[in-house]
């Protein structure tokens, strides 16, 4: 008898659902939805670059009547090479606006500084007698990278000071190019908004170079201190004189 075998081979065969016309069409709008809400997003950025928020004086009234926008943290950062009374002033009308202020005074790790940043860090908390929301830290790594871990959970702007848009805007927009790709592409992280707030016209002669070359060229301390007490606080002025009056 002649025996007989029979193969049989199995085929795996993968089967696709098939997708009803409504869900396409849902799957259509979410992907839109997506796409529309990253264009917006990406135009903020840019339109925020072009037409930036500045706050002119005469500030807002709202603080003299204790408004408060209350839960949120706002940064100021800068040199402070050193501080002077257009910087106290700004950081009085914030802490009227603000639960909480935050003087970041940045640091490179790299570089050798005649007057340290926590001296200067010093004489802004020395100045600072006027509130006790308004905090000082020396920062040396990225100051949004810094203010993103130490307060994850606050509501967090930018500050800074200019004299007005006209004199200082293209400088002001370079730096805000770094600070809104920055944490895009270095942090994976959504940007911090950045306001301007403009300085008091009657300070606005001041800056930290005119106090600076005041202490290099003055031969009389009496008449340099007499000076700088128009441009400094009070609390201040004995401080600055001895940490920026030239070394013999």
């Amino acid at each position: 008898r002649l025996a007989t075998t029979s193969c049989s081979k199995e085929v795996g065969i993968i089967m696709i659902p098939e997708i009803s016309n409504s869900s396409l069409i849902t799957l259509w709008i979410i992907f839109s939805l997506v796409i529309m809400i990253m264009l917006h997003s990406v135009g903020s950025l840019i339109y925020s670059i072009f037409f930036p928020t500045v706050i002119s004086y005469p500030w807002d009234k709202q603080c003299d009547q204790g408004h408060k926008d209350e839960g949120d943290c706002v940064i100021m950062a800068g040199s402070f090479n050193p501080p002077h009374k257009g910087h106290f002033a700004m950081l009085e009308y914030l802490s009227k606006r603000h639960a909480q202020v935050i003087c970041v005074v940045g640091k490179n790790p790299n570089k050798k500084y005649l007057v340290t940043p926590e001296d200067r860090a010093a004489l802004l908390k020395q100045g600072l007698n006027f509130s006790s929301n308004v905090s000082v830290e020396v920062v040396s790594d990225y100051i949004w990278r810094f203010a993103k871990q130490k307060y994850p959970n606050k509501s967090l702007i930018f500050y800074r000071g200019i004299r007005s848009w006209e004199k200082d805007g293209r400088e002001e927009r370079s730096l805000q190019i770094l600070n809104t790709w920055g944490p895009i592409v270095i942090g994976w992280a959504w940007p911090i908004p950045t306001r301007y707030i403009a300085g008091q016209p009657k300070y606005n002669h001041i800056s930290s170079t005119l106090i600076r070359n005041i202490l290099q060229t003055n031969d009389s301390a009496a008449a340099a201190k007499e000076e700088l007490s128009s441009l400094l606080p009070e609390s201040i002025v004995g401080r600055v004189f001895e940490l920026y009056s030239p070394k013999e």
